[in-house]
């Protein structure tokens, strides 16, 4: 292989021509090139076509160069000064590395948040204790209440508001449990829930209510952007995919998030929330955020924080 492309040229233009072999170009004399593997002389090949150079793609296994250019003689200086030109000008054509993929799983335990969050829907009916103990009501948080803003979060006003949360809430939340793992997914999808209701404490100007799982629902979207963040450890190029996924989630967020009767301030804060956490996730390696152990460790601390926050809302007279 050669040590610098400035040193191809003196390194082979005395290279002494071949005999007229029969796979050779039609000339006299022919002379040969060594390239570094065979995608090198596929590139060169095509380097030499577009200045009008034949020449003919050749296997040696008893050289060191097992691949190499049969070019006619006279045309020998002409091809070493293109190939010398084409590489210089090309050295650093880094979109042609190959990037590995991220792939997204998807975590069938979604389907328990989702009926968990159904079940919650209906219980304001046969005790209105829940919607009162547990809807954000920024007056009483601000009084000492502070398990309003994580109740909240599995609430919801009506049966339209419930599966509008759900249908979504469905996919977004397997998306990102399977990428996050199970345990870890569901812990970073309620703080991007009660992210998004703090939110709405910093942002609203007036005392308001506020009910219902679409902040969780942005932020596990949210989270879905940086998911391939992990691949620039491996090559700084995958900014690309990074950015890709970035945009996707933006767009999706604009179609789904931006509606005119919803909380929009919940709805940012638990995108821009998403994003941190799927960011921060996701330069983590994958293999440990799926270890079992982590995974029930945040299991059971999703668990707390909603058994602390339940049993103080439904304690309240």
């Amino acid at each position: 292989m050669l040590d610098s492309e400035e040193s191809f040229f003196a390194a082979h233009q005395n290279v002494r021509p071949s005999p007229n072999p029969e796979t050779s170009p039609p000339s006299k004399t022919v002379a040969q090139i060594p390239m570094r593997n065979r995608q090198d002389a596929m590139d060169c090949s095509l380097a030499l076509a577009s200045q009008e150079i034949i020449c003919e793609i050749s296997r040696q296994e008893t050289t060191t160069h097992r691949y190499q250019l049969t070019v006619a003689e006279a045309d020998h200086l002409r091809a070493l000064e293109t190939i010398q030109r084409f590489r210089e000008e090309n050295r650093h054509w880094t979109w042609r590395r190959p990037l590995a993929k991220a792939k997204l799983d998807f975590c069938w335990q979604s389907l328990t948040c989702c009926l968990t969050l159904g079940a919650f829907g209906y219980l304001p009916q046969i005790r209105p204790a829940v919607l009162t103990g547990g809807i954000l009501d920024s007056s009483l948080v601000f009084e000492g209440e502070w398990w309003r803003p994580i109740t909240a979060t599995m609430l919801h006003r009506d049966i339209a508001h419930l599966f509008s949360n759900l249908s979504a809430g469905f996919v977004f939340f397997g998306l990102a449990m399977g990428r996050y793992g199970a345990g870890i997914g569901l812990l970073a999808i309620l703080l991007t829930g009660i992210a998004g209701n703090l939110f709405g404490l910093a942002f609203h100007t007036e005392p308001y209510l506020g009910l219902g799982a679409s902040g969780s629902v942005m932020g596990a979207l949210g989270m879905l952007g940086p998911h391939a963040a992990g691949l620039l450890r491996q090559n700084k190029q995958a900014w690309r995919i990074l950015l890709g996924g970035l945009m996707s989630v933006v767009m999706l967020f604009v179609l789904f998030g931006l509606s005119p009767d919803s909380d929009l301030i919940a709805h940012f804060g638990g995108f821009l929330t998403g994003i941190a956490l799927g960011t921060t996730l996701g330069l983590l390696p994958e293999i440990e955020c799926k270890k079992n152990c982590w995974n029930l460790l945040a299991h059971i601390a999703a668990l707390a924080i909603l058994l602390c926050a339940w049993t103080l809302a439904l304690s309240q007279k």
